[in-house]
């Protein structure tokens, strides 16, 4: 008797366990929890959802964070417009992430979010290829902290925007020499395969409060970009990847800790006129004369291609005065697969010649 009492036992609570499991334990959640997770979700399905229970008919109308993909809708215009519209206004919109490729639908979307004071906003046009159009900021604003753009935009100057700390480029055209200086509490800064308009010899980056700056792959579409003046003093962490600049300027940068640099450059000679790259000599000539405005680098991190073309000519390095004074850490990363090879040994003689304490590594960035 006592063993099927115990067996009966374990069924109840086997049952108890299936029947918790079959509950909807979303339901029992409180509403500021679930628009957290709604917020993580496209817009669509965050409207959406509303079917699934009367208590959800207006949760959507009180999402801080508005998320938009073309891809999801036949009418996109139109839907971003009804949630813009019946949205609860009163809900402060922290974050707007859209991703079009209707451009009067961007300028709308823009426009609602400076004028609704919305802190973070993306916006991807990447699949709009067909030409490049003009975004500006007329008004200003101090409450855009977060700016990240993505497809092919004219991106010029705006009114001042005294809130914004972080701004992200890619595939932008850039089309003022100074188009920056406008965010004076710009922190961080990333250009990913932008391009200079092509009546710009130069372009000027001007941030002074500006802590972090990231190029990448930018500005040699046909030719490389003539001159890159920084304006940094501030300046903490600088990565250049790609071609280097014909001419690199840059004001006294006492607080510069971390450099990377990735010298993409294609050591197979092209011959196609209209690409126009220079050779690994001018690259390498533009690389050191860059040394010398990030002279007061801590750590300095180097790819293989960076390295390699260094050791082009090791008389060369052998003469040329190197300098770092500051150097703590050298980092020469080596090729993926490979080990460490001979041609790192030149290269680190001549950038230790003024710090011969600093710990040379090789490990992957």
């Amino acid at each position: 008797m006592k063993r099927k009492s115990t067996i009966t036992h374990t069924s109840n609570i086997y049952n108890d366990v299936e029947h918790e499991d079959q509950q909807d334990r979303l339901s029992s959640l409180p509403d500021v929890l679930l628009i957290y997770i709604f917020s993580f979700i496209d817009t669509k399905l965050a409207l959406q959802s509303q079917i699934l229970s009367k208590r959800w008919v207006n949760l959507w109308t009180l999402l801080p964070v508005l998320n938009f993909d073309y891809s999801f809708l036949q009418r996109f215009d139109h839907f971003i417009h009804k949630v813009l519209t019946y949205r609860n206004a009163s809900i402060k919109l922290d974050a707007l992430n859209i991703k079009l490729t209707d451009y009067n639908t961007m300028a709308t979307v823009f426009n609602y979010a400076l004028v609704n004071r919305v802190s973070n906003l993306s916006i991807d046009t990447s699949d709009y290829l067909t030409k490049y159009r003009p975004i500006q900021c007329l008004n200003g604003t101090d409450s855009l902290r977060k700016l990240e753009l993505k497809g092919m935009f004219e991106f010029g100057r705006f009114s001042v925007c005294s809130g914004l700390v972080k701004l992200r480029l890619e595939r932008v055209k850039i089309v003022e020499s100074d188009p920056f200086s406008c965010f004076p509490n710009l922190k961080e800064l990333c250009l990913v395969n932008c391009k200079v308009g092509f009546d710009l010899a130069v372009l000027e980056v001007i941030g002074f409060e500006l802590l972090r700056l990231t190029i990448s792959s930018c500005f040699y579409h046909p030719v490389p970009y003539e001159k890159l003046v920084l304006l940094t003093p501030k300046l903490k962490v600088l990565e250049i990847s790609g071609l280097i600049p014909m001419s690199f300027e840059a004001c006294e940068l006492p607080g510069l800790d971390t450099v990377h640099i990735d010298c993409c450059f294609s050591f197979v000679r092209s011959f196609d006129r209209i690409v126009q790259q220079p050779d690994e000599e001018e690259q390498k000539v533009n690389l050191i004369k860059m040394f010398w405005c990030i002279r007061n680098a801590k750590c300095i991190h180097l790819s293989p291609s960076t390295v390699k073309l260094l050791s082009l000519s090791h008389e060369k390095l052998v003469e040329e005065p190197c300098p770092f004074v500051n150097l703590k850490v050298l980092n020469l990363i080596p090729p993926p697969n490979k080990p460490v090879g001979e041609l790192h040994s030149s290269v680190a003689t001549y950038l230790l010649k003024g710090s011969p304490r600093a710990v040379v590594k090789s490990l992957p960035r």
